[in-house]
């Protein structure tokens, strides 16, 4: 029982990779075949075969041709009607196939084949150096775009005992819509998340916020940006294009600032956040510390193999090259 069921699965397997193989062929060149089906006719009459006959047994009437098929007359159409149909029969496998190539390519783009390039980068400034107690900003610029991004979630990490944030200014972000902005000074983490409509964001690069820090010992300290940090695509899938993770290191020097330079700071830094913020910005957010905050949210699709995502990566080239073939005919 077992190598009959191993045999008919194997069947199975072969017939799908046919049908798979016939119904592509038909959307390239199903059309080419229906036109030249009569006059392929008109000159080679009987090495051309009707499809009806063909699958019909000895003595059963061909529906197409409206004749009993002899085995010894051969498989070929009989008259001018017979052709037409066979020609309308194969034009109608053709469209068919043709709609069945579009749904497998809208499926495997829903699956995320192709899949959308990972070129965008955080840019920030590498390194620095600063006096204990100042205040200093760290701006978050987002580089490489090369599809329009509407999402973006930068979350980043810092060591809580030797620096902390005072605050996350939005003032000269690309983006209008805010809808979330986290600091934990105890945890050492900070978000800050928001985006744009339709059509979203494209440029060179853009400044999506600034990282107002405080020294609080001198040292050399490092701020990174968690693997939870997202910029999506608006590709219709919400691709995360995040290609890599940006590290700075500042140094705080033992140097402290005067009780009158930290009063110029305090006063410089709230008149920028309170006058200079963009008023067409929609915040979502409670100004707030948020304590407790949940760290390393990841938004990651599953997980393919290798053979499966090759495969499918197969399949959406054939599909991308049926489809442009026939935009290419029909656009001249």
């Amino acid at each position: 029982m077992i190598l009959p069921g191993i045999i008919n699965f194997f069947k199975i397997i072969g017939f799908l990779i046919f049908s798979w193989i016939l119904i592509h062929f038909f959307a390239v060149f199903g059309p080419f075949v229906a036109v030249s089906y009569p006059i392929w006719w008109f000159f080679v009459p009987k090495k051309t075969f009707c499809l009806f006959c063909r699958i019909k047994k000895e003595g059963e009437i061909c529906p197409f041709c409206h004749q009993v098929k002899k085995e010894n007359e051969g498989n070929y159409p009989k008259n001018f009607r017979s052709i037409f149909l066979n020609s309308f029969l194969v034009l109608f496998f053709s469209i068919a196939s043709f709609g069945l190539v579009f749904v497998e390519g809208r499926v495997l783009f829903k699956l995320g084949f192709p899949s959308t390039p990972k070129t965008v980068s955080f840019i920030i400034p590498s390194k620095g150096q600063f006096r204990l107690g100042e205040n200093f900003p760290m701006k978050i610029d987002v580089a490489g775009i090369k599809t329009p991004i509407n999402a973006i979630q930068a979350d980043i990490t810092f060591d809580p005992e030797q620096v902390e944030v005072i605050d996350i200014n939005t003032a000269d972000s690309f983006a209008n819509i805010f809808i979330q902005k986290e600091i934990n000074n105890e945890a050492g983490y900070a978000r800050l998340s928001g985006g744009l409509p339709n059509p979203g964001f494209y440029g060179d690069h853009g400044i999506f916020g600034t990282v107002y820090f405080r020294g609080k010992v001198p040292g050399l300290t490092q701020v990174k940006f968690l693997p939870s940090s997202l910029v999506l695509a608006n590709d219709g899938r919400g691709t995360n294009i995040l290609k890599d993770l940006a590290t700075a290191s500042y140094l705080i020097l033992p140097e402290k600032i005067t009780e009158e330079e930290q009063e110029q700071q305090e006063v410089s830094l709230q008149t920028f956040l309170n006058e200079k913020t963009s008023q067409t910005q929609l915040r979502l957010y409670q100004e707030q510390r948020v304590l407790g905050s949940t760290m390393g949210l990841e938004f990651q699709k599953g997980k393919v193999t290798v053979i499966w995502q090759t495969l499918y990566n197969f399949f959406e080239k054939i599909d991308r090259f049926i489809l442009s073939f026939w935009e290419k005919i029909f656009s001249r």
